[in-house]
C-alpha cells in the first residue's frame, strides 16, 4: 500500500513537471523540446510504463484548458512516447543501452512527429509544413536585404534572393531528411539530459563513448548511400520520386560526413594538445569558409570512413 501510494504522488508530482515543461515547449520551441520527455522518462525507469502513461494523460487534460480539447492531450502525445521508450529500454538495461535507448527514441519519435503531422494536416486543418517554410522564406529574405545594406557585391545578393525564390521547393524536397535528422538529434539530447539527471537522483546510467571517438558504422553508410541509389534507380519511371530520393540521401550525407569530420580534425588538434580556444576558433573558420570548409569537413569524414583518423596523434585514442 504504501508502495502504491508512493507511486501515484510520484506520478502526481512529475504529471505536473511535465505540464510546466510542455508549457516552456510552447514559449521557447525546439530547446524545450530536449526536456520535454524527460519526467515521463524519470517516472517509467522508476514506476513503470503504466504509472508514466496515467500522468501524461494527467498531464495532457491539465492542459486542456490552455490549448483546448483534444489538442492538450495530442500536445503532450507529440513528445511523451519518447520519453516513455526510452525509459523502457533504460529499466530492462543490457548490453549497448545508450544506443538502443536513442534509436529506439528516434524510431518511435519520426513515427510521432509524422503521424502529428498528419493530424494537424487532415484533423485540425492547419499546415505546419507551409508555417515552416514561410518561416525559412522570410530568413533568406532578411539576409539578402541585410547583405544588401552592408554593401555586399550586387552578385552575392542577386544568389541570395534566388536562394529565397527557390526555398519552398527546397524546404518541401528535404523535409524527409531534415525531419529524420532532427527527430536523431532530439533523442540523442532526450537521453543525455536523462541521464544527467537521474545521476542527479543517485542512479548512474550507461552512456556512450567520448564524442571525438565516435565514427560511422557501416550500417550508417548504408542508410545514407541506399536512398541515393534508389533514387538513380527510379529516375526513369518516377522522376519526381527519384529527386527526392537522391535529394535527400545526399543532403543527410553532407550533413554526416561533414560532421564526422568536424569529430576527426577536433580529435587531431586534441591529440596535439592544442587548447580549447585553438579547436573553437578551428570550428569557427570551418564556418566562415562557408561551401569551402563544408567540403573539407566532408571529404575529411569520407576518408575517416575508410582510414582511422583518430589513430592519428601522439596520445591517439583507440576509436569505436
Amino acid at each position: 500500500m504504501r508502495e502504491r501510494t508512493a507511486s501515484l504522488t510520484e506520478g502526481a508530482l512529475l504529471a505536473a513537471l511535465t505540464v510546466l515543461v510542455a508549457l516552456l515547449v510552447a514559449l521557447f520551441g525546439s530547446p524545450g523540446l530536449v526536456a520535454a520527455p524527460l519526467p515521463l522518462f524519470v517516472l517509467t525507469y522508476r514506476r513503470g510504463v503504466r504509472t508514466a502513461a496515467l500522468s501524461a494523460v494527467v498531464a495532457g487534460l491539465v492542459l486542456s484548458p490552455f490549448f483546448g480539447f483534444p489538442q492538450g492531450l495530442l500536445f503532450v502525445a507529440a513528445f511523451a512516447p519518447v520519453g516513455v521508450v526510452q525509459g523502457v529500454v533504460a529499466r530492462r538495461g543490457g548490453e549497448r543501452v545508450a544506443v538502443r535507448a536513442v534509436l529506439a527514441g528516434a524510431v518511435v519519435g519520426l513515427g510521432v512527429t509524422v503521424l502529428s503531422l498528419v493530424i494537424t494536416r487532415y484533423l485540425l486543418g492547419l499546415d505546419p509544413l507551409q508555417a515552416v517554410v514561410e518561416a525559412q522564406v522570410k530568413g533568406a529574405q532578411a539576409a539578402a536585404d541585410l547583405s544588401r545594406r552592408l554593401g555586399a557585391p550586387p552578385q552575392q545578393v542577386q544568389q541570395m534572393e534566388q536562394l529565397a525564390q527557390q526555398m519552398p521547393n527546397l524546404v518541401r524536397t528535404i523535409l524527409p531528411a531534415a525531419v529524420i535528422l532532427g527527430v536523431l538529434v532530439w533523442a540523442y539530447g532526450a537521453y543525455a539530459l536523462a541521464r544527467h539527471v537521474m545521476r542527479r537522483l543517485g542512479t548512474e546510467l550507461p552512456g556512450f563513448a567520448p564524442i571525438l571517438t565516435w565514427r560511422l558504422p557501416p550500417a550508417g553508410t548504408a542508410a545514407l548511400v541506399l536512398p541515393v541509389l534508389a533514387g538513380v534507380a527510379v529516375q526513369p519511371w518516377a522522376p519526381e520520386v527519384g529527386r527526392v530520393l537522391a535529394a535527400n540521401g545526399f543532403m543527410a550525407s553532407v550533413l554526416v560526413f561533414a560532421f564526422f569530420g568536424v569529430l576527426t580534425m577536433l580529435h587531431y588538434l586534441q591529440s596535439r594538445d592544442v587548447p580549447r580556444a585553438g579547436r573553437a576558433l578551428a570550428v569557427v573558420a570551418v564556418l566562415l569558409l562557408g561551401d569551402l570548409g563544408t567540403f573539407a569537413m566532408v571529404a575529411l569524414g569520407l576518408v575517416d570512413l575508410w582510414v582511422d583518423l583518430r589513430k592519428v596523434g601522439p596520445r591517439a585514442e583507440r576509436s569505436l
